[in-house]
């Protein structure tokens, strides 16, 4: 070819290499523009490193240490939250009544607990297990311990650094928090703590210290327990108090800390004479709670007042309540009949929340004492203080409620005591020694060693052991229920005594406050 062609050739090429390169780049899509442009942006940062000085092996261990960092940094809340929805488990565990099937159990809410186990504070690990274990029962005394450990972790909190108290303590709060819940879900008077307390992290100034902004909350948690639960209990039993005179039969169900201290001071502080009916109820067995303190109650002796007058045998033979100022019947809730509540003059309930739309939310079978109550034209009193009402509106006891174990109403049926439950890994481990521990059984059943007493008597003191093997059999243990406001005379609250329906006036003064 000549030269003349050649130089004629190459203008050709160039103007079709130049009409397909915008085409090219037309039909390049969303996805790979910003794969191209990704691409750009990671050339121009190791050209800005090699610049410096880092060679391209530096920056690849570089780049491995902040996955390892995003992979150690994946427990947060949001992450946590993700978990616990993507918790699945085997159908045949899982045997609750489809009209519950929405509620949490006990193995889900456990789901996360191991992942955030790290960064959770001993004290916080402690009272969830007291929570899991009933050991702590009651919406304010579960909302009091939750603030008195929450100190404890204010005061070993160490701000990290190139950040600040305010934005990185409410975080580190929300952690504790979520570990709280796997336990058992939180009530509306920890939900009213928690809002308070993360509101007053927010308002310290930036400019405060570490101990300086310690010291401000740990004060203001002190200021709250007495101003929202101590005092608020003195003021509801001063005025509940009025509704109890000499001679008259007091009706209450289960246990509540209000109504204890307010049986205590008619007693000790006005000297009242009353008859008392405890109704009770299995698993939890919440009345015994009641009725021991009542007896380990004694009246004051003026006489004693020096060290060797408290060590005499006078002291230690001192005179319980019970005796005779309190005449107590102890009966369960399938026991309480019309017979019983012919004598009764009032009935005092204890509270878990009251709702915007005036129903009581309280332990399960509150709402079958008050409407027995009310059919018969007792009137019936609730004992609440402002930090356990809720803004919420329910109609059933359906849509949310506390899903408890169903095998503390199968195990130790004959037994007069709440469920002794341990914590969730040590069931897990027994679980799996049990399982392991079955083909051994069975071989002992083969050769005879076993006899047939043993397993007869085993069948008898737990008839419905492997209930979770029989399909048609559903076990269902919830702690709460729903009563209307129609069985309610009256709710009694530190800031005075108003009908149900006046329920939204307390949150607004609560919300102003």
């Amino acid at each position: 070819m000549s030269e003349e062609a050649k130089t004629a050739a190459v203008p050709a090429v160039t103007t079709t290499a130049g009409n397909s390169a915008p085409a090219e780049s037309k039909q390049l899509s969303n996805k790979e523009l910003k794969e191209l442009k990704k691409k750009e942006k990671a050339a121009k940062r190791a050209a800005q490193k090699t610049a410096i000085g880092i060679t391209p092996e530096q920056q690849q261990k570089m780049a491995e240490q902040k996955i390892e960092k995003k992979k150690q940094q994946t427990a947060t809340a949001t992450n946590l939250k993700k978990q616990l929805d993507q918790t699945l488990l085997k159908p045949d565990v899982r045997k609750v009544p489809h009209l519950f099937g929405h509620l949490e159990t006990r193995e889900q809410r456990n789901a996360s607990s191991p992942s955030i186990s790290h960064i959770v504070h001993p004290a916080i690990l402690s009272l969830t297990l007291k929570y899991s274990n009933y050991k702590v029962v009651g919406s304010t005394s579960r909302a009091k311990n939750m603030l008195i450990v929450f100190k404890k972790v204010i005061e070993d909190y160490v701000t990290p650094a190139n950040t600040t108290l305010t934005r990185h303590l409410t975080g580190h709060l929300s952690h504790q928090i979520e570990y709280l819940k796997s336990g058992r879900p939180l009530s509306v008077s920890m939900g009213n703590a928690i809002r308070w307390l993360k509101q007053e992290i927010s308002n310290i100034s930036i400019d405060t210290t570490e101990a300086q902004a310690k010291e401000i909350l740990c004060s203001k948690i002190d200021d709250f327990v007495k101003e929202k639960i101590e005092y608020s209990d003195k003021l509801i039993v001063d005025i509940a108090s009025k509704h109890i005179v000499d001679g008259c039969t007091v009706l209450t169900y289960g246990h509540s800390q209000v109504l204890e201290e307010l049986f205590q001071y008619c007693v000790l502080e006005q000297g009242k004479r009353f008859n008392l009916i405890i109704v009770d109820s299995r698993p939890l067995f919440e009345g015994k709670k009641l009725l021991k303190n009542l007896v380990n109650t004694f009246l004051p002796d003026d006489d004693i007042n020096d060290l060797e007058s408290i060590n005499s045998a006078k002291f230690r033979m001192r005179e319980p309540i019970t005796k005779n100022h309190i005449s107590v019947h102890y009966v369960l809730l399938n026991s309480l009949a019309s017979t019983l509540l012919r004598d009764v003059d009032v009935v005092f309930l204890g509270a878990h929340a009251m709702l915007s739309n005036g129903r009581l939310y309280s332990r399960v079978g509150t709402a079958l004492v008050a409407m027995m109550c009310h059919t018969r034209n007792i009137p019936v009193l609730t004992c609440c203080e402002s930090i356990k009402f809720s803004d919420k509106v329910q109609l059933d006891s359906v849509t949310t409620n506390e899903l408890a174990d169903a095998d503390d109403l199968i195990r130790n049926i004959d037994s007069k005591k709440p469920p002794q439950k341990k914590s969730f890994a040590l069931e897990q481990f027994i679980k799996q020694q049990e399982e392991q521990n079955k083909p051994n059984k069975q071989q002992n059943t083969k050769k005879g060693t076993q006899t047939p007493t043993e397993e007869s008597n085993e069948d008898e003191s737990e008839p419905l052991k492997n209930w979770k093997e029989m399909k048609s059999l559903n076990i269902l243990n919830i702690l709460y229920d729903l009563t209307p406001p129609e069985y309610i005379d009256k709710v009694i609250t530190e800031l005075g005594s108003l009908p149900p329906s006046s329920v939204p006036v307390i949150l607004r003064e609560y919300k102003n406050t």
